[in-house]
């Protein structure tokens, strides 16, 4: 009749996380439980029949859960705890905001407030925040899109000659 207990409480640990998986989802308390109650089982199987039966709930634990685990991954079941919701952007939509972003560089603009260096500048009647290339720019001065990274924009005096910037 010994042998039995260690069996039951397998089954025990088992239902104790198909309970935390279907009825209250996250990693709880319950699932833990049920963990703790499956490595008593085993423990007690070891310490009731010896080695052998011991080896033998093991196996049958490690077999259990597994096969466990791997009807709920077929059946859907760890669908509840991934996240579905798909965060990245839509391809078109980047291209889109890099076209967009892109169509400033090359253009010339007045700078509204004194570029120290970053400030706003009027292009094509948009104020749009820039950076100078380290360079102090006072305010009604004419500037020129030079680069762009992923956030700003960098601007050079327009009458500034490339090659020799100071």
């Amino acid at each position: 009749m010994e042998i039995f207990i260690p069996i039951a409480l397998i089954i025990l640990g088992l239902g104790f996380i198909l309970f935390e998986v279907y009825l209250v989802p996250g990693f709880n308390v319950v699932g833990i439980i049920g963990l703790l109650v499956i490595v008593f089982a085993v423990g007690y199987g070891f310490s009731e029949t010896g080695l052998v039966g011991g080896t033998m709930y093991l196996l049958g634990a490690t077999v259990s859960v597994v096969g466990l685990f791997f009807w709920m991954w077929k059946s859907g079941a760890w669908d509840r705890f991934i996240l579905a919701t798909n965060l990245r952007k839509d391809e078109n939509l980047i291209a889109r905001e890099s076209e967009d972003r892109a169509r400033y560089l090359g253009e010339a603009g007045r700078a509204i407030t004194p570029l120290r260096p970053t400030g706003i500048v009027e292009i094509g009647g948009r104020r749009i925040e820039v950076m100078t290339e380290g360079e102090f720019i006072a305010a009604g001065s004419s500037v020129k899109v030079v680069a762009m990274d992923r956030r700003r924009y960098f601007v050079r005096l327009e009458n500034q000659d490339p090659d020799n910037p100071s």
